[in-house]
């Protein structure tokens, strides 16, 4: 099989993950409360990644009086599945769950069949499809809409469509039976634990980020383990980098958008003599050309040799479809992920949608690997158009304290040019102190902590972002942000002051500059000596050095105001040596 039959093959993953949120409008004040809060929170975020996902909210239990007789009753769509905007947020805002009227009892049959209804209607290709149901489950469905449900459920389920339910609650209390079958319908029949009560507000926010980032994979392939030994497997970017809106051109009269067609090309098309339209070889014509009429072209010995769109992906990727080939497997005691670091991470997860089994096959290579201290070596390339990579699979659990309990950090390993040395000089003299060695040990015991990629923030963009935020959705408060970068004093109580003024000057924001004295202040004569013994009297400061000398009243001592430290240095050697 040649590589373009590969190509054919391999199934292709395209479109944007669809993310429903359903509300339940019937249950209690405070917890219709949090869940409104927690959707807002979540909508909010989307905005400030920018990010195409598609999103919709929806209130069921609640009177609906603009509904026709072909929509659902007790359902109330607040925005339609699609790319939140300002204007969505502020319509969800608006919908206060209190201010809306409820019905005598509770429908659930119509939400589903909603839902179902926006997916298919939606216009984009999706990639994923989850419905996101936020309820206490105490309160069961009326009997007569109890069996539609689970055969929506059921049949969204074989749609594949995802159905999850966050349990809003502030203490514990006993499940209606109704949600355990329901449970079991929207999972196609396996028996799966219903979620812990959830009350904490940026805990609901959190659970619904998780489950609608899901399915955000970089990309979806197979494992080669060996000869016709495949497994399925899907590599996802834990953490995205921070997207800044990019400048745009606007028309100087009424500040629109400045907007760029690339429809059409011009092109040279030769008429047949004789021709009513005949027109000279110079000439061109203005024609929409479809991409698959477009050609790329390389000058070789003077003659353009040309290539489609499909050839030219073919020679971009020699190695056949995008997948991850195993190669083999080194000691965990040869990799050094900080050392080796050239571009971010990966996280590999199992995949059962392309081979069936391929949970049981990875969970036993993780295993193995966690089990023999081993990383196994393979060959990843991620796209068609995108060059492969050597990479290490180091098994990993509850990466970013995630409820993950397998998987392997994809870790790109470097070409010998991609490392380097730290330079350190062989002859140096300066002669490192016990006591300053001690003080520098202290201070990195101390500055020791569980690093996270996301815990580090820039203040000042926070500031400006938050207030732009603000002004934007009109909110009257701007919402607060911790300032991570600031020191914290606390860790260094302990230390021992003098040295750590010796070595970095007086600790804390008021002393950012050393000042130079003013009088000749008394010299610690055993400690000048100590030195000069060493050959350290270049640990004094500038003015320390003008200090010395002006203390011991050297005769035809000359103008030290702009000598150098190294003069001074020598001057004291010179004159203060007993």
């Amino acid at each position: 099989m040649d590589s373009e039959d590969e190509i054919e093959d391999n199934p292709q993953w395209k479109g944007v993950p669809g993310t429903i949120i359903l509300i339940n409008a019937l249950n209690g004040s405070d917890i219709t409360s949090l869940a409104h809060i927690a959707t807002c929170g979540v909508v909010k975020q989307y905005l400030r990644s920018s990010k195409h996902n598609l999103i919709g909210v929806c209130y069921y239990g609640v009177k609906n009086s603009n509904a026709t007789n072909l929509d659902a009753q007790d359902v109330k769509e607040i925005f339609p599945l699609s790319v939140p905007t300002v204007n969505d947020f502020k319509n969800l805002q608006i919908a206060d769950p209190s201010k809306l009227e409820k019905c005598t009892e509770l429908k659930m049959s119509d939400a589903l069949w909603l839902c179902n209804k926006m997916f298919i209607n939606c216009k984009k290709q999706l990639l994923s499809r989850t419905i996101i149901i936020l309820t206490k489950l105490d309160i069961a469905p009326m009997k007569s809409d109890q069996k539609p449900c689970c055969s929506r459920a059921a049949d969204l389920a074989s749609s594949n469509v995802q159905i999850e339910i966050i349990n809003i609650s502030q203490e514990q209390y006993k499940v209606n039976p109704f949600y355990e079958d329901f449970f079991i319908e929207a999972n196609n029949g396996k028996d799966v634990k219903l979620p812990p009560p959830v009350s904490d507000c940026k805990g609901i926010e959190n659970l619904i980020q998780q489950q609608s980032h899901r399915h955000l994979a970089v990309s979806q392939l197979t494992l080669h383990i060996g000869e016709g030994f495949d497994i399925g497997v899907g590599v996802y970017r834990l953490l995205t980098q921070s997207t800044y809106t990019k400048s745009v051109n606007l028309v100087r009269d009424n500040n629109t958008v400045v907007t760029t067609v690339n429809k059409t090309m011009k092109v040279a098309v030769e008429q047949t003599p004789g021709s009513p339209h005949q027109m000279d070889i110079d000439e061109e014509e203005t024609k929409t050309l479809l991409k698959s009429e477009i050609i790329h072209y390389q000058d070789y010995g003077g003659e353009k040799i040309n290539f489609t769109d499909e050839e030219k992906k073919n020679m971009t990727n020699p190695f056949g479809p995008p997948m991850i080939k195993l190669l083999g497997f080194k000691p965990e005691s040869l990799l050094c992920k900080e050392k080796w670091f050239i571009k971010p991470g990966y996280f590999l997860y199992p995949n059962e949608d392309i081979i069936e089994g391929s949970t049981v096959v990875f969970k036993a290579l993780y295993k193995a690997c966690a089990e023999m201290s081993m990383v196994a070596l393979c060959m990843l390339c991620t796209r068609v158009n995108s060059r492969p990579y050597i990479v290490a699979l180091s098994p990993c659990s509850n990466p970013l304290g995630l409820n993950v309990e397998i998987g392997f950090n994809v870790i790109h390993i470097p070409f010998v040019e991609n490392i380097r040395n730290l330079p350190i000089p062989e002859n140096s003299n300066d002669e490192i102190l016990p006591e300053h060695k001690s003080a520098m040990q202290d201070i990195l015991h101390n500055l020791k902590f569980d690093y996270k990629a996301d815990m580090f923030e820039n203040p000042k963009l926070q500031s400006q972002y938050r207030n732009i935020e603000a002004a934007v959705l009109s909110e009257e408060n701007v919402e607060p942000f911790k300032d991570t970068t600031k020191p914290s004093q606390e860790k260094f109580q302990t230390l021992h002051a003098d040295l750590f003024e010796e070595l970095f000057g007086p600790f804390g924001a008021v002393a950012l500059k050393r000042s130079a004295p003013t009088e000749v202040n008394d010299i610690d004569e055993d400690l000048l000596q100590k030195r000069i013994k060493t050959r350290n009297v270049n640990a004094y400061t500038v003015p320390q050095l003008k200090n010395i000398l002006k203390y011991k009243n050297i005769p035809n001592l000359n103008n030290i105001k702009n000598v150098k430290k190294n003069e001074l240095v020598e001057e004291v050697y010179k004159h203060c040596t007993v």
